[in-house]
């Protein structure tokens, strides 16, 4: 019997023949064709389509036996206020009276530090795993749930008649952030200007990484870092951008007047705006192939150059 033209070889069987398995028939008996150059059609094997797979809850059929592994409970967080962890951040926020209650874990050994919480404000002994769940991270077995900060606008700051300064601007980095915090605040900084926007939050990890002198500066938030320095300036303080790229070292400038040091990103450094509303540039010289100092680094050795003058002066 002679073959239609254009029929694939699965109709051309001859009597007896077995049919070719590679060529796997549609669900009406044809098998699907596929058009070649030569004009005749050649059957190729159609895949047939499974859809999408969808997973299963483990109360669903099909899903995971009660034999099998199952998700994590999911643990909830009753504290509603900030939180921080750390013990000497802890200790900081409540010699500061921040604290509502101190969440301690059991079994921890003798620490001074502990006694001194024991006295200031409301210890809560709780289990390790406890403590885990709503202070996540290396807390040291001491959280704390604080009050609610103090929002210090830059008027109410100046009015304190300051006469040391630091302004942040863009730090995003929050061990950048409460390390330079925690600098200022030992070298006699009576408050920090920090953007709204462009800079890290005061989270617990920035609170921990200042050692609870967070909770001792005064803290302004501005929304524009340039019209802050303008504002600064017409109170009478002196605005000094530390840049690697600065007029004079840091030494030859005056530190001893009423000043405000302008800190930036290690990567951007002071922005351009900020910099040309600043009275004056500074630099740290370099003499190693580094051609600048991490950001708090930066910050921690212009404080001190403050403090030494200062003493000097007072001599």
């Amino acid at each position: 019997m002679e073959a239609r033209p254009g029929r694939g070889r699965l109709n051309n069987r001859r009597p007896g023949e077995k049919p070719d398995r590679n060529v796997p028939a549609r669900r009406d008996g044809r098998a699907r064709s596929a058009r070649v150059g030569s004009g005749e059609k050649l059957d190729r094997p159609v895949p047939r389509s499974q859809g999408p797979t969808r997973l299963r809850r483990p109360s669903e059929p099909g899903g995971a036996q009660p034999g099998g592994p199952r998700p994590a409970p999911r643990v909830e967080r009753s504290v509603q206020n900030p939180l921080i962890h750390g013990r000497n951040a802890v200790l900081e926020a409540a010699r500061a009276g921040r604290v509502v209650k101190v969440f301690q874990a059991s079994g921890l050994g003798h620490d001074p530090r502990l006694e001194e919480l024991g006295r200031l404000t409301r210890v809560e002994v709780v289990a390790p795993e406890r403590l885990d769940a709503i202070a996540p991270g290396v807390h040291q077995g001491v959280a704390a749930e604080l009050k609610p900060r103090r929002m210090w606008t830059l008027k109410e700051l100046l009015a304190t008649e300051p006469t040391l300064l630091v302004a942040l601007d863009s730090i995003m980095d929050p061990q950048n952030l409460g390390a330079i915090l925690r600098s200022a605040e030992v070298a006699g900084c009576e408050g920090a200007i920090l953007p709204e926007h462009r800079s890290a939050p005061l989270s617990a990890a920035a609170v921990k990484a200042s050692s609870g002198a967070s909770e001792l500066l005064r803290i302004a938030h501005v929304s524009g870092m340039p019209s802050a320095i303008a504002e600064v300036k017409r109170s009478g303080i002196w605005c000094v951008a530390l840049d690697p790229r600065g007029e004079v070292p840091a030494w030859e400038f005056d530190l001893t007047q009423r000043v405000c040091l302008v800190v930036g990103s290690e990567g951007e450094g002071v922005h351009r705006l900020v910099r040309e509303r600043c009275d004056a540039r500074v630099r740290l010289p370099v003499k190693g192939h580094i051609a600048s100092l991490n950001a708090s680094a930066a910050a921690a050795a212009l404080l001190y150059e403050v403090m030494r003058q200062r003493s000097k002066s007072d001599d």
